[in-house]
């Protein structure tokens, strides 16, 4: 498998190459044992040998060229043959365990094939049948259960495909089901990326001083992600893949994209009713570049938001910068949307609320909104910087704190647990309870479940 790959792929393919990949990696992370032996290696070599045989001599695109790196898995034995896996495939799953494996392995293989869009030719599906020492009534056998599971009548064979239906049927209903669009709009020092990240309960996007958000970045929910997959496009071609990436590809693409799409399972959101898309935006105001504001109205005019939620920064509410940035969405945006707008004034924690009262400071805020035309907007006062720290923690995390960070995660803990002084914390749960508290009191559990609400009554 490679972690960072170059390519030239129509950008069409996205949600194609995140398919393929984890399917891929299903594949990979199966579990085959005879008695206390691990055979996983083996199957897992002859699928990826066998698969890549076939996408040799079909590879047309970028994608069938990365779906061959990504199968290239050497053995750990690299003394052993293609031929002595099958064989041992034979010799312990199916005289060992009495259960013929190379049936699920054939129906894997020409799934993982149609997910490329290829269609063994009849020479191609003689030499998987020779390859696996299948006989002809074997293997018709074999094609007949690949395209109908239901037609399986021997027990063991139906239960090797259990978990493969499952996790098929799992990407079948992914990809009938409807995506929610969420735009996040917000001009610089908001502390957008900081508030995207603690949304989506991983570090996704750098979070800086400077102007770090270069490009349009869009993070789809997958409920059963392991691990972030990207591709980033530049001129409407993906030009780099990647299935295992960190906030370092991240940082590297940002430089240089017009648009990373990733996948990930984002927190507290599900993909039971609606997949959820967040679609993080340049900031705008900044005064070096011009370019962040034309970048985001244009990416708000030409796709689909549900939603639109514009960050504020609680030190420096209804500037002439909000002022142009609302007035512009107004504008030129919203005529011709049906999407909602929400308004989330960030950075709370940095508000002395002994000498400020909070309702007096939201009420304001909503006379500005009010004056500028949005009518009974809705207002959420939060802290990004808080609820991130405290759901990296919930998660054991904070080894990955620096020294400031852990510094600020001990002060923003006191601060928003003793907003509920008649609560007490005792037993072994009692840490566990203070942060699940802290973070429902930094208001994004609050946002995240009315988000959940909002999409569920359209």
């Amino acid at each position: 498998m490679t972690n960072v790959y170059s390519c030239d792929h129509d950008i069409d393919a996205t949600h194609e190459i995140f398919e393929f990949i984890n399917y891929s990696s299903f594949i990979n992370k199966q579990t085959f044992k005879y008695k206390n032996k691990d055979l996983s290696g083996y199957y897992t070599y002859v699928y990826n040998t066998l698969t890549n045989q076939i996408l040799r001599s079909n590879a047309n695109n970028d994608l069938h060229r990365y779906a061959i790196k990504y199968h290239d898995i050497a053995l750990t034995d690299n003394q052993i043959s293609l031929e002595d896996c099958i064989g041992k495939i034979k010799k312990h799953f199916l005289f060992g365990n009495k259960i013929d494996y190379r049936f699920l392995l054939l129906s894997q293989l020409l799934h993982g094939l149609n997910i490329l869009n290829i269609k063994p030719s009849e020479p191609e599906l003689g030499y998987l049948k020779s390859t696996l020492k299948l006989s002809n009534k074997e293997f018709d056998k074999a094609i007949k259960y690949a395209e109908n599971q239901n037609a399986i009548t021997d027990d063991k064979i139906a239960n090797t495909f259990i978990k493969f239906a499952d996790f098929t049927n799992r990407q079948k209903r992914y990809k009938e089901t409807n995506i929610k669009h969420i735009g996040i709009c917000a001009n610089m020092s908001s502390g957008k990326s900081t508030f995207v990240n603690a949304l989506l309960g991983y570090d996704y996007l750098p979070a800086r001083n400077e102007a770090t958000t270069a490009c349009i970045t869009s993070v789809y929910d997958w409920d059963f992600a392991t691990r972030l997959l990207g591709v980033a496009t530049k001129e409407n071609k993906i030009y780099s893949i990647s299935d295992d990436a960190n906030t370092k590809t991240i940082d590297t693409w940002n430089a240089e994209a017009e648009h990373i799409v990733l996948q990930a399972d984002l927190d507290n959101i599900s993909n039971s009713n609606f997949i959820v898309a967040v679609h993080d935006t340049p900031g705008v105001n900044n005064g070096s570049n011009d370019e962040h504001k034309k970048v985001t109205m244009e990416f708000f005019k030409n796709n689909k938001m549900d939603l639109i939620l514009y960050v504020a920064n609680a030190e420096h509410l209804a500037t002439d910068d909000d002022k142009a940035l609302l007035n512009e969405l107004k504008e030129r945006i919203l005529p011709n949307s049906k999407a909602k707008v929400i308004f989330v004034i960030n950075k709370f924690d940095c508000i002395d609320t002994q000498k400020e009262n909070k309702d007096k400071i939201i009420a304001k805020y909503k006379d500005f909104l009010a004056n500028l035309g949005y009518e009974n907007p809705q207002i959420y006062p939060l802290s990004s910087k808080a609820a991130r720290l405290f759901k990296m923690a919930i998660k054991n995390k904070t080894n990955l704190f620096s020294r400031k960070e852990n510094s600020d995660f001990r002060l923003l803990l006191d601060i928003f647990t003793q907003m509920d002084k008649n609560v007490g914390f005792e037993g072994e749960q009692a840490e566990s309870s203070k942060l699940h508290l802290a973070l429902k009191n930094t208001g994004l559990s609050k946002l995240e479940q009315n988000l959940q609400d909002i999409f569920k009554k359209d």
